[in-house]
């Protein structure tokens, strides 16, 4: 109880702090504002391979997204919470779940993304803060971790907050400074495994400004250490990553560039490996011909090996495409709050592959339990095309993941494709089809134990606008999983109905 009044207390403090900074200046708003009334019927809640139960469950889901941009302040929020009726029922699942007493089943689902900035000396010192709150999975490997309600209670949820300062300025001979400083607190539902922690994080980038001429030298350095608090059978410790490097840049014309770092790295973290630092070097080019279309790629050498990358973004006035790879050391911690669907300059913008009547997005890349630092090998891809009547998206990910601390990998892959046809001014009808494979390998006495775990789910409705500021939805499902393991095994089709005011 004590942990969540001082989740709440940050959470006001954070939006009375963005409120002032808005009320001081004048503000351009966008908000929407509603509640969501739903109720479904699922033939199989406890995601069972035999023996299936099945449960008609309620929710209500009131959500909140805002935008202020004034002459010295900016706010970007959305914020959902769900309640449903499963979470304190008396239903009891024998079929694990994440296992053991690592079921965490919730009544209450959060939603927030929340990020602001306050130009506190005009262009030269800002004040920051950012919230964060989502579900994710515990055991990416067992059922019931990619949704909100079911009987099993295969999922976390992780509360973040943060507040920092930046020094920015630009100087008129084209030189740029840039010093920031972010603490944050990170609170998970699920202690065993996960847990809590806290990181410190300071950046620094200066020098030659690229656009300012053909040829630019940079120094940059970044420190981050997280302190994770104990839990049971795991004693309290720390993470740090730190690097100091020399950036050039030059152009060559005025759309491609050549770019040019080296640098060194002193790390701490639990590793099988004694190489966890050192010299790196990375070479690159960057095209970008025009405002819609941007291209880089690159590869150089780190304490791990190659790092190879590439980035595509292209925009056209009715699709947009962008891909990403990169190939780097990431903390769980930041995995977990990985959230590709929540755009700070858009907060309105549901993202890509979210249809009317789904219950509360999670958030975040499936990962190992564990606070082992991760050699995360990621390819990212995100494609939408809308016309007048028709909006089609598809988005996939693949994370290629290493433990540092015992070598164990995972491969985790998903695939979503949603297309949506408005038949008439007040109705449309949509269909999502999901692919999602994870995959892992460890090493134990010499024999290789696999885990994998592959899932089908597909979605078709319709919903109706009643009035312009109410609609009804109606939605089915059909979800089948298989695993190397009998018990997340399972089949599951679910209809519901949902009933939608905005105020």
């Amino acid at each position: 109880m004590s942990r969540s009044l001082a989740l709440i207390v940050r959470y006001a403090l954070l939006l009375i702090f963005a409120g002032n900074s808005m009320s001081t200046v004048a503000a351009e708003w966008a908000r929407t504002a509603g509640v969501q009334l739903g109720s479904y019927f699922t033939d199989n809640v406890c995601l069972a391979p035999d023996d299936q139960q099945g449960k008609a469950v309620g929710t209500v889901t009131p959500n909140l997204a805002l935008q202020g941009d004034g002459g010295r302040a900016r706010i970007s929020l959305r914020a959902n919470v769900e309640y449903n009726t499963l979470g304190n029922s008396s239903l009891r699942c024998d079929n694990g779940g994440a296992g053991g007493n690592m079921a965490n089943r919730e009544a209450w689902i959060p939603r927030l993304d929340f990020v602001s900035s306050l130009d506190l000396i005009d262009n030269w010192l800002f004040l920051e803060a950012d919230a964060f709150a989502a579900r994710n999975p515990i055991n990416p490997f067992a059922a019931g971790g990619d949704e909100n309600i079911n009987g099993l209670a295969n999922t976390n949820i992780t509360y973040q907050w943060g507040a920092g300062a930046r020094i920015q300025h630009g100087f008129s001979e084209g030189w740029d400074f840039l010093l920031r400083y972010n603490y944050s607190e990170q609170y998970n539902t699920q202690d065993i495994g996960i847990g809590d922690n806290q990181e410190d994080l300071v950046t620094l980038d200066a020098g030659m400004a690229p656009e300012a001429s053909r040829f630019a030298l940079r120094v940059a350095a970044q420190y981050r250490e997280i302190q994770f608090d104990a839990q049971r059978g795991q004693p309290e410790f720390s993470n740090r990553l730190s690097r100091a490097e020399l950036r050039s840049f030059f152009a060559l014309t005025d759309s491609f560039s050549l770019t040019a770092s080296a640098g060194e790295e002193d790390n701490i973290f639990t590793s099988d490996s004694e190489e966890i630092d050192g010299s790196f070097w990375d070479v690159g080019v960057r095209w970008v011909p025009n405002a819609r279309v941007s291209m880089g790629a690159g590869y150089g050498e780190r304490f791990f090996g190659d790092a190879p990358r590439f980035d595509i973004s292209y925009r056209h006035k009715r699709s947009q495409l962008t891909a990403a790879y990169v190939r780097d050391v990431q903390f769980p911690r930041n995995l977990r709050t990985e959230d590709d669907n929540f755009n700070p300059e858009d907060p309105l913008d549901t993202g890509v592959g979210v249809v009317p009547g789904d219950s509360v997005n999670g958030a975040g890349v499936p990962t190992f339990v564990g606070n082992s630092p991760i050699l995360n090998e990621q390819f990212t891809l995100r494609y939408s095309f809308f016309t007048q009547r028709t909006d089609f998206s598809l988005s996939g990910r693949e994370s290629l993941q290493t433990r540092t601390s015992d070598g164990r990998k995972g491969d985790f892959r998903t695939v979503t494709g949603a297309i949506s046809r408005r038949l008439s001014r007040a109705t449309r009808v949509y269909v999502r089809l999901r692919w999602q494979n994870n995959e892992a390998t460890s090493a134990v006495d010499g024999l290789e134990l696999a885990q994998d775990l592959e899932v089908w789910q597909f979605t078709s409705g319709l919903s109706r606008q009643l009035t312009p500021k109410s609609s009804v939805g109606l939605q089915y499902r059909y979800s089948d999983q298989t695993s190397d393991i009998n018990r997340n095994n399972f089949v599951e089709q679910r209809i519901g109905v949902t009933y939608s005011y905005n105020f």
